[in-house]
């Protein structure tokens, strides 16, 4: 009787203790993670291929440099929203709005930036490296 009780306690404790780790993740998977560095693509329809000429670096879901190779510059900024729509202001230069994940199964990260009168739409996807400049 005392082993059937230990085993009856363990499997419970086991439930539990999964449950509770369950619900953890579900939140977490909920939570859109935009961090990590991107490279900008072709186009944000057809063969989005990587086009290393800019990058973005995104880290606590919050903090964002762009970089572009033909100046070798990098521009600070602050992403903020949720739910797959953001707004980023730049240290430098005008506002964009930006849209996770876009392109289908492709999950871009889609950026608009307005100058002059101009709208310019520009994809990223994911990339594991950036140029030395860029860190």
């Amino acid at each position: 009787m005392k082993k059937i009780t230990l085993v009856f306690a363990f499997a419970v404790s086991a439930l539990v203790f999964h449950c509770q780790s369950g619900a953890k993740a579900g939140a977490e998977e909920g939570k859109t993670i935009l961090e990590g560095n991107w490279v900008l693509t072709s186009n944000c329809v057809t063969n989005p291929s990587p086009n290393p000429t800019a990058w973005l670096i995104i880290s606590n879901n919050r903090d964002i440099k762009s970089c572009y190779k033909k100046t070798s510059s990098v521009v600070k900024g602050q992403i903020t929203g949720k739910d797959g729509n953001y707004h980023i202001n730049w240290e430098v230069g005008p506002a964009s709005t930006a849209q996770y994940p876009v392109g289908g199964p492709l999950n871009l990260f889609g950026m608009t930036t307005i100058e002059n009168g101009q709208s310019y739409t520009v994809c990223y996807t994911r990339t594991k490296t950036v140029p030395a400049f860029c860190k």
